[in-house]
């Protein structure tokens, strides 16, 4: 009876050890598949550090053009003032031209009377012109002082 007592015990040790093998091999194979999908996630997360570093180096390309974009936008603002300025002064000339105009405007019919009263006279005054040029000290005689090298005559 000891001795089936020891056969069925070592029966149970072999199925026993059977059971672990398979065990073991089943851990085996999950270790494998374990470090299987760590070496992928350890790829991902690579590839994730990667895109994580483009995403750095374009915000900082983003906020570089909002620098440059907040600069021209406060240039443009000066430019923007000094227009206005240059409006006002603009609009102060152009008022002051309107005003000349309105009085020239006015002016123009008494402009227009004194031509149409110098026309018939413009015959006269020009041999009464050419009378004062011929008298002493008129405009031949100063001619004649002023270039000594011609002879007088």
């Amino acid at each position: 009876m000891l001795v089936l007592r020891a056969l069925d015990d070592l029966h149970t040790l072999a199925v026993t050890a059977r059971a672990a093998v398979e065990v073991g091999e089943r851990v085996v194979e999950l270790g494998e598949r374990i470090v299987t999908m760590g070496e992928r996630l350890d790829a991902r997360g690579e590839a994730i550090l990667g895109v994580g570093a483009q995403l750095e180096r374009r915000a900082e390309a983003i906020l570089d053009l909002g620098a440059r974009l907040d600069a021209s936008g406060a240039a443009m603002h000066g430019l923007g003032e000094r227009m206005q300025a240059q409006g006002e002064v603009l609009e102060a000339v152009a008022r002051d031209v309107a005003t000349r105009g309105a009085e020239v405007a006015a002016a123009l019919p008494l402009l227009e009377r004194a031509v149409a009263l110098g026309e018939p006279l413009e015959g006269t005054v020009e041999r009464l012109g050419r009378i004062v040029d011929r008298l002493p000290g008129g405009a031949q005689a100063r001619r004649r002082a002023t270039r000594p090298d011609q002879p007088t005559g």
